[in-house]
Order: C-alpha cells, then sequence, then structure tokens
C-alpha cells in the first residue's frame, strides 16, 4: 500500500508532507510531476494490488473525475475480466527492479462500465521502498481507426482502375493513385499538393457536390488538354475527401467496380426510388438491419418501412418523420439523424441515417441514397449516463432533477398525461427504523417504499425520490376530491402494510401532502414542487389528518385531502 503521508486529491495530485511524488515512489520537484501528468499517455503505478498512482490521462480514461476514485482501488477493478489472466502473466514475467514486459493489448475498465482498448508496458520498479509495477498505456482507438481507413484506401488505390483521389479539407491532392495518372496522364508527383481542380482540369465546389448527392457526370481535362467525360463521386472523410473518378469512354467497367467499392463498405447502403421501393442493397445493410437483399427489394420493396422505428426517446416514429420519408417530401438531405429499430430476431439497435437525392437537380422521380451505420453500443452507453444522471442510485426512481423536468413537460401535455396533481410523501419513521435496526435496513425500507409506491399509481402517473425519506408521485390528468382523497388514502394503506427487513417486520407511515394543477396552472415546476412540500408539513403537523389545497386558495375544511388517478 501507499505510504500513509501520501495523500491522493480530488486535484489529481499526490503529494507526501506537500512535495510531490514520483512513480518510483521517490520525491521530486512539481516540474517534472506536471510533465507526468500531462502525458498524452496513461502512467500509472500499482503495488499489493492496488493502485497507488494514476496520471491525468490515465483518470480521463477510467472515466474517473478525481483521482481518489483510482487511487487505493484494486487494479482488477479496471481490467476487463478476459484480459486479467493475461495481465497477470506478464507481471509474472517481471523477476528483477526495471524488467519490462513486451508491449501488448488489453482491454481497460471504464467507471461506467465501458471499456477501452489499450497497449501497455509494464516495468517492475520501487515504490516507497516495496516492489511496484509502472503501467504505460496507450489508446488503441485512434490506432485502430487510422489503421481501418489505411487499409482501406490502399485497397482503392492497388486494387481498382478508378481514379481514386483523396484531398485535404481545403481541397489539395493528397493521395493521386496510378488509374488517375493515366486517366489525367499526370504523374503524382506533380498532382500532390495541387489543388485539386487544377489537377483534374476542372472547376467544382466539393461540399456542394456532397450536399448535392455525392456524385455528378462533368467535363474534365488531362494534362495536354484532352477532354474527358468523367462521372466523378465525393465522399467525405474525417480527413477532407475522397474521389472516385471514372472516364465514362475508356473505362466500361466502372459501374461494376463502383459497386464492388459500395459493397466493401461497413455502412449500410439503400438506393430507394422516389416511391420509396429499395432498388438496391450492399451487405452491410443486409447484416445491419437483418434482413436479406431478396427480402428488401422483394414486393413492392417496402418491406424496410414496415421495420418499426424510434426516436431518441423511444417513442414510434410516424411514417411521414422517418428521415427517407423526408427526403421524399421535401427534396432536402437529412444529415446524421439518430433512430432505432427492431430486427426480425428480437434486438433493437440504433443507427446514424444520412439521406440525400442522387441527383440534386432533380427532385421530382429522383433516387435517393439512404447510408446508416451502427452505433448502437455508443448509444446505450449514452443512455445509461443520462439514466445515472437523473435517477436515484438506491431506489431507480427519478430524482429531484428529472422530476421538475417532468413537472415541466407534463404542464404543456393533453389528455390523459397532463399533470393534474403532486403528491410529496414524507416517511415519518424512517430515522428511528436506521436508529433501531440500522442503516442497511433503512435502505431496504426506502427500497420496499418505492416498490409500493409505483404499484400504487396509475399506468401515466410518475413516481420520484426527492431525497431522503421524501417521494413525490406526479398524478396524470384531471381527478375529482374526491378521487384524488380516495388515492392518498390507498397509498397511506399499502404504506401501513408490514415490511420484512432482515429478521425484522415494521410498519412505517407517511405524511402526504397535496396540490392540484390545473390546466391554466400558471405556476412554476418549482413553485408546485414548494406548495407540495408545504402541504405536505400541514399534514404532518395535524398527524394524519389531509390537507386539499387549490392553487391561489386557502386550505378547505378540516379532513379534505388531495390525490391520485383514477
Amino acid at each position: 500500500m501507499a505510504h500513509p503521508d501520501f495523500i491522493a486529491s480530488h486535484d489529481g495530485t499526490t503529494r507526501r508532507n506537500g512535495r510531490v511524488a514520483h512513480g518510483d515512489g521517490s520525491l521530486g520537484d512539481a516540474p517534472f510531476r506536471r510533465l507526468v501528468d500531462k502525458s498524452p499517455d496513461g502512467i500509472a503505478v500499482h503495488q499489493e494490488g492496488r493502485v497507488v498512482y494514476a496520471n491525468q490521462t490515465a483518470l480521463r480514461w477510467v472515466g474517473a473525475q478525481y483521482a481518489d476514485q483510482v487511487h487505493g482501488h484494486q487494479l482488477v477493478d479496471f481490467i476487463h475480466p478476459d484480459s486479467i489472466e493475461a495481465v497477470l502473466a506478464r507481471m509474472a514475467t517481471l523477476r528483477n527492479e526495471g524488467d519490462v514486459t513486451r508491449p501488448s493489448e488489453g482491454v481497460l475498465l471504464r467507471l461506467d462500465g465501458t471499456t477501452l482498448d489499450v497497449e501497455t508496458v509494464t516495468t517492475l520498479t520501487t515504490w516507497e521502498g516495496a516492489p511496484a509495477y509502472h503501467v504505460t498505456l496507450r489508446d488503441l482507438t485512434f490506432v485502430r481507426t487510422a489503421q481501418r481507413s489505411l487499409r482501406y484506401q490502399a485497397a482503392l488505390v492497388e486494387r481498382v482502375d478508378v481514379a481514386i483521389i483523396a484531398t485535404t479539407v481545403t481541397g489539395l491532392v493528397t493521395k493521386w493513385n496510378r488509374a488517375a495518372e493515366v486517366i489525367y496522364q499526370r504523374p503524382a508527383a506533380s498532382a500532390l499538393a495541387t489543388p485539386v481542380g487544377d489537377a483534374v482540369g476542372a472547376t467544382f465546389d466539393l461540399p456542394a457536390v456532397v450536399e448535392g448527392g455525392g456524385a455528378v457526370l462533368a467535363t474534365h481535362h488531362a494534362a495536354d488538354g484532352q477532354q474527358l467525360i468523367v462521372r466523378m463521386s465525393v465522399a467525405p472523410l474525417d480527413t477532407g475527401y475522397v474521389l472516385a473518378c471514372i472516364d465514362e469512354t475508356a473505362s466500361r467497367g466502372g459501374e461494376r467496380l463502383l459497386r464492388k467499392i459500395v459493397n466493401s463498405l461497413e455502412e449500410g447502403i439503400l438506393v430507394v426510388d422516389a416511391t420509396g421501393r429499395v432498388t438496391s442493397v450492399n451487405p452491410a445493410a443486409e447484416r445491419i438491419l437483418g434482413l436479406p437483399a431478396a427480402t428488401l427489394v422483394a414486393g413492392d420493396g417496402r418491406a424496410v418501412h414496415r421495420i418499426p422505428m424510434y426516436d431518441v426517446s423511444r417513442h414510434p416514429v410516424d411514417q411521414d418523420d422517418r428521415p427517407v420519408a423526408q427526403t421524399v417530401r421535401t427534396g432536402r438531405p437529412v444529415h446524421g439523424s439518430i433512430i432505432g429499430i427492431d430486427r426480425p430476431d428480437g434486438r433493437r439497435v440504433w443507427l446514424r441515417v444520412s439521406c440525400r437525392l442522387l441527383d440534386g437537380d432533380d427532385r421530382h422521380g429522383a433516387t435517393i441514397l439512404v447510408s446508416f451505420s451502427d452505433i448502437t453500443a455508443e448509444q446505450v452507453a449514452r443512455e445509461r449516463l443520462t439514466h445515472r444522471a437523473t435517477h436515484d442510485a438506491l431506489t431507480g426512481l427519478p430524482n429531484r432533477a428529472a422530476i421538475l423536468n417532468q413537472i415541466a413537460a407534463s404542464l404543456r401535455a393533453q389528455g390523459d398525461r397532463r399533470l393534474g396533481a403532486v403528491l410529496f410523501i414524507d416517511l415519518d419513521n424512517l430515522k428511528a427504523i436506521n436508529d433501531s435496526l440500522g442503516h442497511d435496513s433503512g435502505d431496504e425500507l426506502l427500497r420496499s417504499v418505492a416498490q409500493c409506491l409505483r404499484a400504487s399509481v396509475g399506468p401515466h402517473d410518475v413516481v420520484g425520490r426527492l431525497g431522503g425519506d421524501e417521494f413525490v408521485t406526479l398524478v396524470a390528468g384531471d381527478a375529482s376530491p374526491a378521487q384524488l382523497a380516495s388515492y392518498v388514502a390507498r397509498l397511506e394503506r399499502n404504506l401501513a402494510e408490514p415490511m420484512k427487513l432482515g429478521a425484522a417486520t415494521v410498519r412505517t407511515q407517511g405524511s402526504v401532502g397535496v396540490t392540484v394543477v390545473t390546466p391554466d396552472d400558471e405556476r412554476t415546476a418549482i413553485e408546485i414542487l414548494r406548495d407540495a412540500d408545504s402541504a405536505m408539513y400541514a399534514t404532518k403537523a395535524k398527524r394524519r389528518r389531509r390537507v386539499y389545497r387549490r392553487p391561489g386558495g386557502p386550505p378547505p375544511a378540516s379532513g379534505a385531502h388531495a390525490g391520485g388517478p383514477r
């Protein structure tokens, strides 16, 4: 373990008696430490199975905001289970101080449950005079992305007879394959680093070509001035653009070669006519959608439109609001729309979808290019983080921030989803249970109360936990005072039922305050919640007497109450 004088703090530093500690446990100066902390590589030290140091890069890669989220924790907490055995085996080969492992790949386990592929090198060293392991980590995500891009570009350059030209975002040529040399009679040495328009003897705007569908038939000129009729396809890359140029008079096999390129893409591609009929499908689309091409183009060619589709809130998307329908209706492209679909095998996958007219000048009767990629892992991770930020960790109920957002949204809703009343519920005996049975039993009680409340409300009502022993119920739709009173009575009866907490059986009771929300209510979400809180305190003061309060009016006669669903 690290020396007790070493302090892991929220600012990510490790200090001993006010001085910065190096990875070997020795004391050094702050400039050296800053260099280590700012290193683009992740650097960590572990001793006796626990992390004793991690620099800022390593902390960021595991998703930690503070050093003490990592320091002192078990090393295996940050290694994917499939990688633990290999990591330990490599450590076992280090016998003398200074021994170093060969670079090896592994999987880092982040605090949010996601993973990161890394390359690691481990050195046997000392920390505070005792053996320790110094680990240098390198993020492989960018490396693998770059490798895939290079392999893809290399395949294009070496295997096709089409002129493949890559450019920067400003249009300077960075790649000029052999076919380009032949078609344009210009060697690569004279084309590289020149504007692409000069290299192909034409004037065009690359972003405009992409926006217009990505393909045009244009007149280019060879180096000797010869006029060329070229079918040019342009696609954006992270680093600029890639152009596939086919001499229509000299390259009769151009369409076949372009199809091979499309079929090699990892992105799904559909070609849809103006009626919405699918006419062409690439292998990636079959794999992502879980449907064979024969099914997608069979019959009326509209099988893809019958696939259930959802927006990011998991609400069904109407046919007219789907990306393809929008482009058919307006002629305008749709870029990066995120949708979920239910595959025939029951899996829900999330896609990033773009649609555009192949011929931007002919909206009527034009063909639509639909491209999409599977982002399920990314979307699930994003939803997991959102859920953690908006839900109580103990009970799984929406937290205060989520409840306030729900109140604000419900005020604008209509029908059964409109907010009719807010119930503020305070448990009267949580402290006594904590004191007599312990906080574990108190936590179990809160989880039981959450289940009880969820079981007591209507299908459109929302139950949340504000913190401590305070809960809230948002009642949807209009309800009479008698209906609300009946609802509250049911909540109180359910809460009063005996609850099993370990070996003990307890009874609890709650003080319930209610504020009614009318269709023309002008209060904010915070004001509505505050009024419900005030009503709860009035109920608690009168013990089991109920309070019924309308906005802007005095409480009614003794014994009246407000409550929830029908």
